[in-house]
């Protein structure tokens, strides 16, 4: 047999074993008739909220007091101060080899020049018009030059750009060479005095021609004798010849 079981009514309602449980629960106070429940956090929430307490503390005594860390802003000050460094040390080295002659010689050199154009339509044209005479930057064909007065004066605006302006600093994303090949086709636009922009900067002079070393004959001097050949005629011996200087080189 079952046991009697006790129907209940919709006034009575069903019978709750946790109302004393939940009436320990519920906190004193209330806001609009709305009363609070104690519900901790779980443990592991406040392991972590009380970690990060400690965490913070010992941070701003490593990095802020004791001085022992660097920040990240001081480790990009840093790294900034270095590849300064380094860019000033590249730079120089670059400027070891590079001359006004170097521009000037170049300017010959077909394959060269061909290559400065072609970088000049990718980088440049958008700013100098296809043929260099000027939109938003200078016009390069005029006798005008914005900064400075030389080719090595345009190697480096090439190379290091202008502060404030939309001029790039190109040394930075593209190797050396190309750098000097389309500053040597920039330095050839000199003179051709395109219809375009206006002139901007000062008036330059023409370029000066590249100077030429040759070993004078008088420095030259026999590995084999010792003996100094020269090639004035004035101080030949009677029978000298070219034939006794040859000689006297092997």
């Amino acid at each position: 047999m079952t046991p009697p079981t006790m129907a209940t009514t919709a006034d009575q309602g069903v019978p709750d074993v946790t109302a004393s449980r939940d009436d320990v629960r519920l906190m004193d106070h209330a806001y609009d008739g709305i009363r609070e429940y104690d519900n901790p956090l779980p443990g592991w929430w406040r392991a972590i909220f009380w970690a990060t307490i400690v965490f913070s503390a010992g941070y701003w005594v490593w990095f802020h007091v004791v001085g022992w860390g660097k920040s990240p802003d001081a480790k990009y000050q840093v790294a900034l101060g270095e590849y300064a460094d380094q860019k000033g040390t590249r730079e120089k080295a670059e400027l070891r080899n590079i001359s006004e002659d170097t521009f000037s010689r170049s300017a010959s050199d077909p394959k060269l020049l061909a290559h400065g154009q072609q970088i000049f339509a990718t980088r440049c044209a958008s700013c100098h018009a296809p043929e260099g005479q000027g939109l938003i930057g200078p016009n390069l064909t005029d006798r005008y030059q914005l900064h400075g007065t030389s080719r090595m004066d345009i190697f480096k605006t090439v190379r290091g750009g202008v502060p404030g302006t939309a001029m790039l600093a190109w040394g930075e994303q593209m190797p050396a060479a190309d750098v000097v090949a389309v500053a040597t086709f920039v330095v050839t636009l000199r003179g051709q005095n395109l219809t375009g922009k206006e002139p901007q900067g000062q008036p330059v002079e023409s370029y000066k021609r590249p100077t030429t070393s040759r070993p004078n004959a008088c420095c030259l001097r026999s590995t084999r004798t010792g003996r100094a050949i020269t090639s004035d005629p004035s101080s030949r011996t009677a029978g000298s010849s070219r034939v006794d200087a040859w000689s006297a080189l092997r």
